[in-house]
Parts: structure tokens; C-alpha cells; sequence
């Protein structure tokens, strides 16, 4: 015994919204697909050469440490010997 006075049944083959042949169509798709790809690498490019980049950070080199150690009581090298190497 049914409630219902028409026995509605599931039908595969019966779609609620069908698109037109031409929006369905790959070839239109791929063309869409193809035409954003364009304007992403046409506004990339844009956008790469207009903007102005953050200076980049430069490391700061610490000033030279000695070679020698004073609390220790050592003193430097100098730089030349006069003894060595034919010098006066």
C-alpha cells in the first residue's frame, strides 16, 4: 500500500540541470583555462617588474679581533722584522 500517487524512481539517465553543448564543451573549457593562465602570467609579470622590493637585509661583519691575547700578557706581533728578510 503506497501513500503516493505516483511511484517516483530513482533514474539515473534523468539529470535536474544540463548544461549547453557549448559551455559543456572541453574545447571551450581548455580555451577558459588557457585565457586565465595568460592574465595570472601577464599580471605576474606586471606586478614583478612595478614593484618596488624591501631593501635586502645586509649581515653586519663584526671589527677585527685581536690575535692576541693582553689579560693573558702576551703582545702583539709587529707587523715587520727588521731583522729578518734583509732589512736595515
Amino acid at each position: 500500500m503506497t501513500f503516493a500517487k505516483k511511484s517516483r524512481r530513482f533514474d539515473p539517465s534523468r539529470t535536474r540541470f544540463v548544461l549547453p553543448p557549448l559551455v559543456a564543451s572541453p574545447m571551450l573549457r581548455l580555451f577558459a583555462f588557457a585565457l586565465i593562465a595568460l592574465l595570472g602570467a601577464v599580471y605576474a609579470l606586471v606586478r614583478h617588474y612595478t614593484t618596488e622590493l624591501p631593501p635586502l637585509r645586509v649581515p653586519v661583519t663584526p671589527p677585527p679581533v685581536p690575535t692576541y691575547d693582553a689579560d693573558a700578557g702576551e703582545i702583539p706581533v709587529p707587523d715587520i722584522y727588521r731583522g729578518e728578510g734583509g732589512g736595515p
